[in-house]
């Protein structure tokens, strides 16, 4: 059997607060009323049909990052008492623990149990046991026994102090194992609820509290919740209708309700992104796609991102709130308290900043985007090519989007992409428009196989949403990383059977979560292949659906200029009469005064694609040369900015201890313009079909010029002439207007070229 994981709980903001996890049972319309308690009997009350999901403790791993296993915490008040019982207690190793606040550690999903608990429920003898669906229903009789006489005898704890205690539901095989899933028919009322079949998993369980008397039968629920839920229902076909609870870290609260999603083995949580891309950084708003049911190896490094939102079992209460962690994105402690009255978001003062200045940037170079915002949570930045088109996936335009820690101002870089990842083109007045997200909140669900009635439906409890209180989003279309790898085909609905149709919801406005747009997969126990692509379309994916609160949008205006960009890289070519003919590697991670150390970023120069093909030929450091050696340098150019260059003068510094040959070239070929029979020292080649031209020395008609040292007249672009200097004008008038950018490799003819001369060493 796989045992698949399903992110069955909404993703939420990290600070919302979590109450207890009250999940009302809603059967597609039939409207069983909500039992307010707290455990197995909120998830499955009475008049409900069908099978329940077991609570997991195992010690292997969801996405390689959360564990799957089950930590409930509950909020209890000085001196009130926290009732448990479990259908696993005594049977085998089965066992309640209690930890006081404060003692569990870690990250969210790979917390640090602590070996030794505060409370241990098989210490109190004869309590603890739920040992009937009966006995379950009826909930924890009083302490003293003289109330609620039909209930389980529960085993308790007072509370010393006021806070969140971690609760530990332990299966019959114990604490330590990867395996040992329930076996038999995991209905509600089945034997195997109750005995050592439950194996890693208990059936029926129940965290309650009530006052310091112990004679009370009132429980006090709202208390309980997780940040996530392992869950088992042991097969397909066992769909599940409860509702969860989840409060953002902003204070959003979301009733989410499953509304027959049927996985197997599953996860239910709820976070801040969802998935994250390539990167590990940005937001991925898409699936993630991988090998196997447990998501460890996912196509194009994408990754999950831990649970982050409390998820109560019933609408919270809100005494809660402020003693609940909130976690960031990232899984980082953000702090403790959740508001009570979540804070609408707004978004000002959005501003460009280009690489040629104020909103203007050259082709390619990108620039930043900076706005305010007055809340944390996630931005949206779209920049549109048509100025009508706001769509984030659309190709032709650019989204970018991340997580904003802190309040306040914002930096956003961009690359001058579009979504293709190619250049967005030369163009004036492209719109940009920013808004930011509260509330924002996505519901991983992983590995399900099927959800054959469309649900989950989440519905925002404690704010008007300017989309609507039961909007979502999602998009289960292929897509290409940040890293450049396809995942699926982009564009395309990903692969497995029964996808949804549509294959994704209004990119801008969403879809109302409670039609059925997204059902996919089949009805009934089918589908679970574990193998990617070759099963239900939910099948060994984690599938995103998520909401949010919009802000305001602000828009600026950016400007695209054409660019140029020209590469150097000299050598030396010739020692004497011998031609050097090597092709060398400029490069920075070798010691100084090694014969092919360039320093970093230039030692990249000469690693361009568009360079034809053993173009640089020649040595950067030919060794000992000694007095009365002529040296030739060839400076070799690439145009490569994506538009032509114009304008290009060229200056080279002859080097130390070195005397320019003003007469090295002399008969060679006729000078370009200059005087008949003057000095030829300068060598210039554009392409590969056209003759090598050569220049005079003197400053006259023709493109070359040398100036000897301290010469005035040096043109201010060569810096310190100290010991002479080597000017080309590479393009000029008609007889080279430009050097065209570079397309390919040596494509077009008129991009590159080189520029020569000759030195004796003194």
């Amino acid at each position: 059997m796989n045992s698949k994981i399903k992110n069955i709980l909404p993703n939420s903001n990290p600070r919302q607060l979590i109450t207890s996890l009250a999940f009302c049972l809603c059967v597609l319309g039939q409207g069983i009323q909500p039992s307010f308690a707290e455990g197995s009997r909120s998830l499955y009350p009475s008049g409900a049909t069908g099978n329940r999901a077991n609570l997991e403790w195992r010690t292997d791993l969801w996405g390689g990052l959360i564990l799957r296993r089950t930590i409930l915490k509950v909020y209890a008040e000085k001196d009130e008492y926290i009732l448990l019982g479990s259908s696993a207690v005594r049977v085998n190793n089965g066992d309640i623990r209690v930890f006081q606040p404060g003692r569990v550690t870690g990250s969210v999903g790979s917390e640090t149990i602590p070996a030794t608990p505060d409370f241990q429920c098989s210490t109190q003898t004869g309590r603890g046991v739920i040992s009937s669906r009966t006995q379950e229903l009826a909930g924890p009789q009083s302490i003293s026994g003289s109330g609620n006489t039909t209930g389980y005898i529960p085993c308790y704890y007072q509370a010393p102090s006021t806070g969140i205690y971690d609760i530990v539901f332990y299966g019959p095989v114990g604490d330590n194992t990867s395996n040992n899933a329930p076996t038999g028919q995991i209905s509600l009322s089945n034997a195997n609820n109750f005995n050592a079949n439950q194996g890693s998993t208990v059936a029926a369980w129940d965290v309650t509290i009530r006052s310091s008397d112990q004679n009370s039968t009132t429980d006090l629920n709202g208390r309980l919740f997780s940040y996530y839920l392992a869950l088992f229902t042991g097969a397909n076909g066992r769909p599940l209708y409860f509702p969860i609870y989840p409060v953002t870290t902003d204070g959003y609260r979301y009733r989410v309700d499953l509304r027959g999603t049927d996985p197997d083995g599953f996860l239910i949580y709820g976070n801040q992104v969802g998935f994250y891309d390539s990167d590990g950084i940005t937001p991925l708003y898409h699936n993630i796609l991988a090998q196997e049911s447990v998501l460890t190896t996912r196509d194009g490094s994408t990754s999950l991102s831990r649970p982050q939102f409390a998820t109560f079992f019933n609408p919270p209460n809100t005494d809660a709130f402020s003693y609940i962690d909130r976690y960031r994105a990232n899984g980082t402690f953000d702090g403790t308290g959740i508001p009570l009255i979540p804070s609408p978001p707004t978004v000002s003062n959005l501003n460009f900043t280009g690489t040629v200045g104020g909103s203007t940037t050259s082709l390619g170079t990108g620039g930043t985007f900076t706005f305010n915002s007055n809340i944390t949570g996630n931005y949206e930045i779209v920049i549109s090519r048509d100025g009508v088109n706001f769509d984030p996936t659309n190709s032709q335009n650019r989204v970018l989007r991340g997580v904003m820690n802190t309040a306040g101002g914002q930096s956003v870089t961009w690359n001058g992409k579009d979504n293709s990842r190619n250049n967005f083109p030369v163009g004036t007045n492209y719109p940009v428009r920013v808004k930011v997200h509260a509330g924002e909140y996505h519901f991983p669900l992983l590995d399900a196989e099927n959800n054959f009635f469309g649900g989950p439906t989440i519905t925002l409890l404690n704010a008007s949403n300017p989309l609507g209180n039961t909007t979502a989003f999602y998009d289960d279309r292929g897509y290409t990383t940040i890293g450049g790898t396809n995942v699926g085909t982009p564009g395309q609905v990903l692969c497995g059977t029964n996808p949804p149709n549509p294959a994704f919801s209004n990119p801008i406005s969403g879809f109302n979560s409670t039609s059925n747009d997204r059902k996919f997969g089949v009805s009934g126990n089918s589908g679970n292949a574990g193998v990617r692509c070759t099963g239900s379309f939910g099948d060994t994916k984690g599938l995103d659906l998520w909401t949010y609160f919009p802000s305001n949008i602000e828009q600026t205006p950016l400007n695209i200029v054409a660019n140029t960009r020209l590469l150097l890289v000299k050598r030396i070519t010739r020692i004497n009469n011998q031609d050097l003919t090597d092709i060398v590697d400029g490069r920075s991670d070798v010691p100084i005064g090694d014969p092919n150390y360039v320093p970093s970023p230039r030692d990249l120069d000469d690693d361009d694609s568009k360079w034809p093909t053993g173009y640089l030929r020649g040595q950067i450091n030919a060794g000992a040369v000694k007095p009365g050696d002529e040296l030739e340098y060839t400076i070799y150019f690439l145009s490569n900015g994506g538009s032509s260059a114009t304008n290009v003068r060229f200056c080279d510094l002859v080097p130390p201890n070195t005397t320019f040959m003003p007469t090295a070239f002399n008969g060679l070929s006729p000078n370009d313009g200059g005087s008949a029979g003057a000095d030829q020292g300068i060598a210039l080649a554009v392409g590969s079909t056209t003759p090598t031209v050569y220049f005079s020395n003197a400053a006259d008609g023709d493109r070359g010029s040398f100036y000897p040292a301290n010469d005035p007249a040096t043109p201010t672009n060569c810096g310190s002439n100290s010991n002479g200097s080597v000017v080309v004008n590479i393009t000029k008038d008609s007889v080279l207007p430009n050097l065209s950018g570079a397309t390919g490799r040596g494509t077009p003819a008129n991009s590159y070229g080189f520029v020569r001369f000759r030195a004796k060493v003194k």
